[in-house]
């Protein structure tokens, strides 16, 4: 698996998510979880077209204290953000 298709099924996995239950986004950069879906829907796109400022915003996202983080702390699902963080930095 690339790592292209490695970064494009964990944002399946973020959408997923996102799509699903209630979010605090009011530590994160978003103004709504639906903020978070329409970004992270146009960086799979980008990143499947080859797009190396996609991957780089992506990975950018999973920083520590970044938005997607925030959401998922806020959120109750840290335990599955620490997951995903491993596939998209897995050193």
């Amino acid at each position: 698996m690339t790592c292209s298709q490695q970064l494009c099924e964990v944002i399946t996995d973020l959408l997923h998510i996102l799509r699903t239950g209630e979010h605090d986004t009011s530590w994160s950069s978003y103004r709504s979880a639906d903020d978070a879906i329409t970004e992270l829907e146009q960086l799979k796109e980008r990143i499947e077209q080859g797009d190396p400022k996609a991957e780089q915003r992506l990975r950018e996202l999973f920083l520590p204290t970044g938005a997607l983080e925030e959401i998922a702390v806020s959120s109750g699902w840290r335990g599955t953000w620490v997951e995903l963080t491993k596939k998209v930095d897995p050193q």
